[in-house]
């Protein structure tokens, strides 16, 4: 999993906190209780994620995760109370997780089947059904977190700045 690249782009987002609107720092109690109601478990790069920055947006840009331990009356950008939502309105099937929206009703979403191998995957509700083969949009969360924020950054922020 691509730790580093969420290393990096922490950095990156730290250096512009005027530009960015992030949770901050997640208990690990409550990461622990996310994977339990969702039957998963996360990978390395995401849960890395979730305990330093929890969820929030840049450049307009939101990347959903943990806002606090009550999942079940929540809202956006609560990556659990999405999914538990999706799973239940658009047959999402229960090995994803909803980390961010696509702009046209669609989402990206962690195959977490396999933690150690775990791709985003498109998922279109209404449109995408439970046995399809799903579009992978990148290898893993670190790289799909960085290269999103990289593709909406303005001119005047460059990365490695």
């Amino acid at each position: 999993m691509s730790v580093i690249d969420v290393k990096e782009t922490i950095e990156l987002i730290n250096k512009h906190p005027n530009i960015s609107d992030f949770v901050g720092k997640i208990n690990p109690v409550w990461i622990d209780q996310a994977e339990k109601v969702l039957g998963i478990k996360f990978p390395t790069d995401y849960k890395y994620f979730l305990e330093n920055l929890g969820c929030g947006d840049i450049y307009g840009v939101e990347f959903y995760g943990i806002i606090k331990d009550n999942f079940i009356n929540s809202g956006i950008p609560d990556a659990i109370w999405l999914t538990l939502k999706e799973r239940k309105e658009s047959e999402l099937p229960d090995y994803l997780v909803i980390v961010y929206f696509g702009g046209d009703g669609d989402y990206y979403a962690i195959d977490c089947r396999d933690p150690s191998n775990a791709p985003i995957v498109y998922w279109a509700p209404g449109a995408s059904k439970p046995n399809d083969k799903l579009y992978k949009v990148a290898d893993d969360f670190g790289c799909f977190f960085k290269e999103t924020i990289f593709n909406a950054q303005d001119d005047d922020w460059e990365i490695g700045d």
